[in-house]
């Protein structure tokens, strides 16, 4: 992935502790950040799942774990067996967010990709990682169109997607809105 590139002779001491964001393809070892992390924003009303029940949270670490791990995302009827990646952004070695992405159906990673899981720490937002995360993973993915389901009360994630050149799509359903990033077809 692309990791930034920050001059740091253009910084004082002050700002030096500041270093600049490195995203990496998710290991095992990252599983229980995700997890968590997911776990804490559906608290939030971030995600649907609700992981104040055991057997939802066991069936979260299964699908992570199953992204991680082989690359598969385990999901029902025609997406079961869709290509997928996790993704962690670190700020000083630390983990500060994650995305997920999966194929739209099996086989589709250029044509149509979901983004489907987004989250940064609160202690890490407002810094412009989320952003930064989306805007690697798009240009990094090669896919002609990338798209992300939220609720309409996300009004913060759906800004940020937006700045990333995400616009309303068709699929919207019954309280939620999905945005598309289609990339521009290039004519030689």
């Amino acid at each position: 992935m692309g990791d930034s590139v920050l001059d740091t002779s253009l910084l004082d001491t002050a700002t030096a502790a500041l270093a600049a964001p490195r995203i990496h393809l998710a290991s095992p070892a990252d599983v229980p950040f995700i997890v968590e992390a997911i776990a804490a924003e559906s608290r939030e009303g971030h995600f649907s799942c609700d992981c104040s029940r055991p057997e939802v949270v066991s069936g979260l670490w299964h699908q992570i774990q199953a992204i991680v791990s082989q690359g598969v995302a385990p999901l029902p009827d025609a997406r079961d067996g869709a290509g997928a990646r996790a993704f962690v952004v670190q700020v000083d070695g630390a983990n500060a967010g994650f995305a997920i992405l999966v194929e739209d159906t099996p086989g589709s990673w250029y044509r149509r990709l979901e983004l489907f899981a987004l989250t940064v720490h609160p202690a890490f937002r407002g810094r412009g990682l989320g952003r930064h995360l989306v805007t690697n993973l798009l240009r990094d993915s090669q896919s002609a169109l990338v798209y992300a389901r939220l609720a309409f009360g996300s009004a913060a994630m759906a800004g940020m997607l937006k700045s990333c050149g995400f616009g309303l799509g068709a699929r919207s359903g019954q309280g939620s809105m999905t945005l598309e990033f289609r990339r521009p077809v290039v004519l030689d």
